[in-house]
């Protein structure tokens, strides 16, 4: 379209009836339509990623050391720093999942893809890119979630464990007969094939998931994880499993004891482990969609169903900020592979 000069629109503004005035001018008050978002820096600015970085000031993503450093530069409109400690450098982007990761422009469509909560072959389908990076960049962002440590739970807190069987999904030299899709455990009742989800959850909705075992769960297990992420005078909340009077026991915690097995869901009319339950739920619901999950990265899976299920409340555009700032946060130190 060629540009018209704007005496020649001024003039011709002069011949429109009223009618027409009102129409064009609820035209130009109309917001104009969003674009789709094309780059990296559609989704958040450079200086939304080193606020979210670099919070607690500027730091070294490689030693960690916080003190003076040497602007070095730039690295692709980035700015580089030269740290007096290791004499190395480093940008905004340094140690962050897409470091060193080609098609910065369709990082912003694949993290709505992982908001949505797509598959890793939908994901690569809808964004253009192979099953492999595809797969890459996801465990990129989900070990940097897996390593954000959650916040200390107060008051009552309610404990019960789950559990899922054990899986190599992927793996191509199996030491056993490979199971079809929906199998069961060779063994009856909970054994070393059951992988032991614990979840401890408060009623500021503050919780921790984490695989912890193979089969049952003990109470060295118990107070391992849970011990250092409880505050002082919490009411712990849990079935009648021996492993949590054991633990309670031993670590003098006030215990509340709920028996769903004879029907009695709720005591003095406040404890009970709904919250916890109703959890497992919608975690296995979570998982279903993926057609199983290996083991070794169902941390992974778990910090990114606490991500979704903490931010339900946020718009989806919000939402897939909130999952990349937070992914900034925590410095990355492999591709999450474990």
């Amino acid at each position: 379209m060629s540009n018209i000069p704007f005496n020649r629109i001024v003039d011709a503004l002069a011949g429109l009836d009223e009618e027409q005035r009102q129409l064009l001018l609820r035209l130009l008050q109309e917001p104009s339509a969003p674009s789709t978002p094309t780059s990296s820096s559609k989704l958040t600015s450079l200086k939304d990623i080193r606020d979210a970085r670099f919070h607690e000031g500027l730091s070294c993503p490689h030693c960690l050391a916080r003190g003076r450093f040497k602007k070095n530069g730039t690295y692709r409109g980035r700015q580089r720093y030269l740290c007096h400690t290791c004499k190395r450098t480093f940008n905004d982007l340094t140690g962050t999942p897409v470091h060193q990761t080609h098609y910065l422009d369709k990082w912003p469509e694949y993290l709505k893809c992982m908001e949505q909560g797509l598959s890793i072959r939908k994901c690569a389908q809808k964004v253009g890119i192979s099953v492999p990076t595809a797969f890459t960049w996801r465990h990129k962002i989900l070990h940097a979630l897996s390593e954000i440590k959650t916040q200390s739970l107060e008051g009552i807190v309610e404990v019960d464990e789950t559990y899922i069987l054990h899986s190599e999904k992927g793996k191509r030299n199996l030491p056993r007969k490979a199971r079809r899709r929906g199998g069961v455990a060779k063994k009856r009742g909970i054994s070393n094939e059951q992988v032991c989800i614990l979840v401890a959850r408060d009623r500021t909705k503050q919780t921790v998931s984490e695989a912890v075992t193979f089969g049952r769960l003990d109470a060295a297990t118990l107070d391992q994880v849970l011990s250092s992420r409880l505050q002082q005078g919490v009411i712990l909340c849990t079935d009648e499993e021996q492993t949590f009077r054991k633990y309670c026991r031993e670590r003098q915690i006030q215990h509340e004891k709920v028996n769903p097995g004879k029907k009695r869901y709720v005591t003095k009319e406040i404890y009970h482990i709904q919250n916890v339950n109703a959890y497992h739920e919608r975690f296995k619901s979570f998982l279903a969609t993926f057609r199983g999950v290996s083991t070794k990265y169902l941390n992974h899976y778990l910090a990114w169903h606490r991500f979704l299920d903490q931010t339900t409340s946020l718009q989806p555009m919000n939402r897939i900020k909130e999952l990349f700032l937070d992914s900034l946060m925590q410095p990355m130190k492999t591709v999450g592979i474990r």
